[in-house]
């Protein structure tokens, strides 16, 4: 028996894999603690979808190696799969890429027994199949990640997650749907459908035909017993009439949706070789209000993308302004080695930082009367969290409005009605 300590950086799809990571090895008997110091093994799972997260996830493997230094330290992902060499000089054990993930555990029986290094990296994970690990995944809080897809065929010029993921590949309806049923039946009220670019779902899956619309169907009518269906980050070319149906007509999907935008500049959006333009994206935002008026749309903007000029920013601003998100995550762009935009010219630290603080008193606008259309409502919440010397409950609302109440236990996993107040909000 074994004490392993599991930690992600980055993406959902990164949780979702830890989580089925720590399925695997409970399985067989080995221990999740809490405490990387108590651990025997300690697996990390690293991203690189910017410089500051190749940072972070060189900073974690060296941390925990100096913290455990006895420990195993598997370390995997897309910083490990384009970085193997400095994984190891990190202190890792065991380096894996962004594929073979179900062979930890062999891999870690392995090490143990002969103490040599282990590193399993392919040299490129453009033919891949999606890569099943087994049991349903073990979640977090009252919510469970359900990956559905990996990999990305976009190419958008500024980013290296296609060569780090490999190509787009949807997993079988049936093992996705088996699945969710099972997540269901341990007592999770809502499933978070991630991937690395979900919008393809389906588009290697026989003819083509089968896509999210239909996944998502399918999935609420073999659960009834499902609280709520959240969707981590959809493009607008996946908005179609089926989609549009599921938000007027099934309130198990929820009010929110995170829609990435990345500019509000057509000119912008050309260099960065995204497959829309600002009137196809408001279009499909009008569609979605249309069906489902109350839902909080939420989105991705990068600020300084090379040879971004003052008015292609402003633009982006006037564009944010017009599309009403609820929220903007605002990313300083960040250039990654292989990609075209690495290639262009960067624009300088002190025009990103400037503009990137803009954009976000922006967003916090764009939040606070998002909000305020709420105030004296009653809204059902989703109780998740318990800070037990405040005695506050924390949860979410269905379009994703943060609620902090009085409570003398803990609600986690319950649904209750309450009204939305300034007082009560916690964003």
């Amino acid at each position: 028996m074994l004490r392993f300590y599991t930690f992600s950086l980055g993406c959902k799809v990164n949780s979702y894999e830890n989580d089925q990571l720590r399925d695997a090895l409970s399985r067989r008997g080995d221990v999740a603690v809490d405490d990387p110091e108590d651990a025997d093994v300690i697996v990390l799972n690293t991203c690189s979808v910017t410089g500051m997260a190749d940072k972070k996830s060189r900073q974690h493997a060296r941390h925990f190696r100096t913290i455990n230094p006895d420990a195993v330290l598997v370390v995997m992902g897309c910083y490990s799969f384009s970085h193997a060499k400095e994984t190891l000089e990190c202190g890792a054990n065991i380096v894996l890429g962004t594929t073979n993930r179900k062979k930890i555990p062999e891999y870690i029986d392995t090490f143990l027994a002969n103490k040599e290094p282990i590193i399993d990296v392919k040299p490129s994970v453009r033919n891949e199949l999606f890569e099943e690990m087994g049991q349903v995944s073990a979640g977090e809080n009252t919510r469970a990640y359900l990956k559905v897809q990996d990999g990305c065929d976009n190419y958008c010029t500024y980013c290296i997650i296609p060569t780090l993921r490999g190509n787009s590949r949807s997993r079988d309806p049936e093992n996705t749907i088996h699945e969710a049923i099972r997540m269901v039946d341990r007592g999770y009220k809502e499933i978070v459908i991630t991937g690395v670019h979900i919008s393809a779902y389906g588009k290697d899956l026989g003819d083509g035909s089968y896509r999210m619309g239909d996944l998502l169907e399918d999935i609420v009518k073999a659960c009834p017993d499902l609280y709520r269906l959240r969707i981590s980050s959809i493009e607008d070319s996946e908005i179609d009439d089926k989609m549009l149906n599921l938000l007027k007509n099934n309130k198990t999907i929820v009010s929110h949706l995170h829609m990435p935008l990345q500019s509000g500049s057509d000119t912008v959006l050309k260099r960065m070789n995204r497959k829309y333009d600002t009137k196809y994206f408001l279009e499909t935002l009008n569609k979605i209000r249309n069906a489902r008026p109350d839902i909080a749309i939420t989105t991705d903007v990068i600020v300084g993308f090379p040879g971004e000029t003052e008015e292609e920013f402003l633009e982006t601003m006037e564009f944010c302004k017009k599309a009403n998100f609820a929220e903007i995550h605002v990313f300083p762009f960040s250039a990654r080695q292989g990609t075209p935009a690495a290639r262009m010219k960067d624009t300088p630290p002190a025009v990103k930082k400037d503009r990137v603080h803009r954009l976000l008193d922006l967003s916090k606008k764009l939040r606070a009367e998002y909000e305020s259309k709420y105030f004296g409502q009653e809204l059902e919440v989703l109780f998740e969290d318990y800070d037990e010397k405040r005695h506050k409950a924390r949860g979410h609302t269905g379009n994703y409005l943060l609620v902090e109440v009085d409570s003398d236990r803990s609600l986690h996993g319950e649904i209750k009605p309450v009204i939305y107040t300034m007082s009560n909000k916690a964003d």
